[in-house]
């Protein structure tokens, strides 16, 4: 089965199932035994065969599991396969954010997915050095690099500097600092490009210290306003890669609270006006969604677990009940979280998940702000124009 890797979510959604899925937290502690991951993966091929799911699947899942590494701290898995082929498998950071599930059934859920990675947001990735670079672009919703490139500077006159002092001391030093500095002009001119045509929400760079202090004065002042630095030789020995992970999981966080924070003021600013732009009722919004009015969708999944809507093998995608559907095959009667991200995705909206269960003092704390766990902001408003309002 091939998917448009650019949009995976919308392409898994529309193509037909069943589908077999994992979705485990495979966090990685120091006291667990080494057969912790075996026991795991037993456990949840046994499960997904009783499930009903076909043998190549169960096998591809048990594959899928037995080659994840999740390189230590917290990690969770999530492996979808259709007839037998690996369609999504990812690591993805933190710990679960929805329950563990283990599933064969004919609407994926990639809830979890859409959390910890939703599919418009791209980064950058430099580990740079004095002679070259490397420069990696991905996005949230897949496992490989979009964009991937090496670019290999001048070392033909480069010469190690020795202490010492006197004119051919301070000619060579020029020389070879003016030699790295053409390198990490060359490699920040493509960076830049990269940046102008893809767009990423975050550039990080790492590397040899004196490459990365040249590299950043050489970049554009659009590549500078997305920028953070990783004070870090990723390619020295001994290194490992955990600080940038680290670093890179921290910084996609706080942009993400950002964008929540950012959806719901603009929810409170039309709520404040009456201006028929949001929708706050699950009723409302699945009609929004069905009438692919909804711009940017907000959903509280552990206050939705509970609803269940249908899901629709075409137009409207979503429905309430039956005779909602306007003659739509029903595929199945799922969580309201998956029904509602899915029709959003396939609607070109915008999907963001947020959690009443953070701490009160949370950047992306939401207690209260959505009371029937879901709201919407509308590509049109709704209703008779507002006075005052064109």
């Amino acid at each position: 089965m091939t998917l448009e890797s650019a949009a995976l979510p919308a392409s898994v959604y529309r193509a037909s199932g069943p589908w077999s899925q994992v979705y485990l937290d495979i966090s990685v502690d120091t006291a667990d035994p080494p057969s912790v991951n075996e026991e795991r993966r037993i456990s949840a091929t046994d499960r997904l065969a009783a499930a009903g799911a076909p043998q190549a699947d169960v096998d591809a899942v048990a594959e899928a599991m037995a080659t994840a590494d999740p390189a230590g701290g917290e990690r969770c898995l999530f492996v979808l396969v259709h007839d037998g082929e690996v369609v999504v498998q990812a690591l993805l950071p933190g710990r679960a954010t929805e329950p563990e599930f283990v599933a064969y059934r004919p609407v994926p859920d990639l809830v979890p997915l859409l959390e910890h990675r939703p599919g418009d947001f791209a980064h950058v990735v430099v580990e740079t050095a004095r002679d070259g670079g490397e420069i990696r672009l991905y996005r949230l919703d897949e496992t490989e690099p979009v964009v991937d490139e090496e670019h290999q500077g001048r070392t033909d006159t480069l010469h190690k500097i020795r202490r010492g002092g006197g004119w051919r001391h301070h000619r060579l030093q020029n020389h070879t600092e003016e030699i790295w500095r053409r390198t990490q002009a060359e490699l920040a001119t493509t960076i830049d490009r990269v940046v102008h045509e893809h767009r990423p929400r975050l550039l990080t760079i790492a590397g040899d210290i004196r490459a990365r202090q040249l590299l950043e004065g050489e970049l554009s002042a659009e590549s500078r306003a997305i920028l953070t630095v990783v004070p870090v030789d990723t390619h020295a020995d001994g290194a490992s890669s955990e600080a940038l992970d680290e670093h890179l999981d921290n910084e996609i966080a706080r942009i993400l609270a950002d964008d929540k924070k950012a959806v719901l003021d603009l929810l409170a600013l039309h709520e404040g006006r009456g201006d028929n732009r949001v929708e706050s009722t699950l009723g409302g919004v699945v009609h929004a969604l069905a009438s692919a009015q909804v711009e940017t969708l907000l959903i509280d999944a552990e206050r939705l677990r509970e609803h269940e809507l249908l899901a629709l093998a075409t137009e409207p995608w979503v429905a309430a009940a039956p005779e909602d559907a306007l003659g739509a095959e029903v595929l199945d009667r799922v969580p309201a979280p998956v029904a509602l991200s899915r029709a959003a995705v396939l609607t070109d909206a915008t999907v963001l998940f947020t959690d009443s269960r953070e701490a009160p003092d949370a950047q992306d704390d939401v207690s209260g702000s959505l009371p029937s766990g879901v709201a919407a902001v509308l590509r049109w408003r709704t209703g008779p124009p507002v006075p005052g309002e064109e």
